[in-house]
């Protein structure tokens, strides 16, 4: 029999830990070389765990292995130098808010939202944003923003541009301001009306590159509210549950029209000989006038939806809408229910017409109104989700927690 060696044999790394032997139960653990294997990339555990016992040995624990590491998602923020802040778009918030929020924001817009590495939060297409930066005080001067907004989000998009807006809509549309030498197009508009959605919850701004036009919507604009549910209440029965708080509330089909305009001596004279039939009428209207009322007697009225009407604040009233809906938000686009039948009920605010809601500044009167429709609002939302469950929404499609407890 031939002493030549052989050729080392190729064993897989799998193969090895599954052979190696267990632990005495006598030998004490050393913190500083335990160690874990995961399913890399994935979240299922594995049933076996394995040390760096003494000599060097791997020793094979009949333990179950914790999760492994988060993918590191935010690195030490860095102060933002100027140039590049002043070349792209920026999204500006306080330092009170958490990357978190921001990223779940961003997954209630876009479907394949989430983080692609540390700082680099990816929204859709080409888009991302990365951050946060700090903005120092001298940044900030020569940016010309706030004072409390001092983290910033860059925006990462392919820029496209469009024509140049006229002066007439320069004068009327923020964004022709911000883009006074072409209006963005394609994705970069879609991605920054959905920044000024989230600039908006988040109390936040945005800043347009080349002009440095700062874009700082009011956080307390969205006031209507929107509650999502597989459950559909009857109008006697809501109206049941909002009475003890809303004691006026009532049907909008039992609403009296409003006090008509007296008809002139001419419109008299002209309804009078139409019924005299006196007026000829052509053909075609009389067959039409006739059809729809030999349809009215026939078919039965089919409603498949209703609204009720409640006064809040002090001179506004809420118009509650209820209606079946085809799809939910993006935000809810992971709900059990959202695949079935889904009933919306907006709570749409209605002020008084002698306010100016879409007037910047708003007067200190107007403002009062608004929060205190805001807040009967909010609770009627509260009430209708008391009955219905599902999820409430704002005007911006983002999630809303209320406090039902009361």
């Amino acid at each position: 029999m031939s002493d030549e060696p052989r050729p080392p044999e190729r064993r897989s790394i799998k193969d090895k830990l599954a052979h190696v032997p267990p632990t005495p139960a006598s030998a004490p653990p050393n913190p500083l070389t335990e160690t874990t294997t995961t399913a890399v990339g994935g979240l299922d555990m594995l049933s076996s765990a394995y040390r760096i016992g003494e000599g060097g040995r791997v020793v094979h624990e009949k333990v179950s292995a914790p999760l492994a590491a988060p993918l590191q998602r935010i690195e030490a923020a860095h102060a933002i130098e100027l140039d590049w802040a002043s070349a792209h778009h920026l999204l500006l918030l306080s330092s009170e808010v958490e990357p978190d929020e921001v990223e779940a924001l961003a997954v209630s817009v876009w479907e394949d939202a989430g983080w692609s590495g540390p700082g680099m939060l990816r929204l859709g297409g080409q888009a991302a944003l990365q951050g946060p930066w700090l903005v120092d005080t001298d940044v900030r001067r020569a940016l010309g923003t706030a004072a409390d907004l001092t983290q910033a989000w860059v925006l990462i998009c392919p820029a496209t541009r469009g024509p140049a807006p006229t002066p007439e809509i320069i004068e009327r549309d923020e964004w022709a301001r911000a883009f006074p030498e072409g209006m963005p197009a394609g994705v970069e508009y879609r991605v920054l009306l959905s920044l000024r959605r989230m600039a908006r919850r988040l109390a936040g701004a945005i800043r347009a590159s080349g002009s440095g036009q700062v874009i700082t919507p009011d956080p307390d604009s969205a006031v209507s509210l929107a509650v999502y549910s597989p459950r559909w209440v009857l109008p006697d029965d809501l109206l049941g549950v909002l009475r003890p708080v809303f004691p006026t509330v009532m049907d909008s089909r039992d609403v009296g029209p409003a006090e008509p305009r007296r008809p002139t001596r001419r419109e008299v004279q002209r309804i009078s000989a139409m019924v005299d039939g006196r007026v000829d009428l052509p053909e075609e209207v009389l067959r039409s006038i006739e059809e729809s009322r030999r349809r009215a007697a026939e078919e039965p009225q089919v409603v498949d939806g209703y609204a009720l009407v409640a006064p809040v604040g002090n001179r506004s009233q809420v118009l509650i809408e209820v209606r079946q809906v085809p799809t939910v938000p993006q935000a809810l686009r992971w709900e059990t229910w959202s695949n079935g039948v889904v009933v919306e009920y907006r709570l749409r605010w209605q002020p008084d017409g002698e306010l100016a809601p879409l007037q910047s500044p708003l007067t200190r009167t107007a403002r009062l109104e608004r929060l205190r429709s805001a807040r009967d609002i909010e609770e009627a939302a509260g009430l209708v989700f008391s009955v219905v469950g599902g999820s409430v929404v704002d005007e911006d499609d983002f999630l809303v927690a209320l406090d039902t407890s009361s």
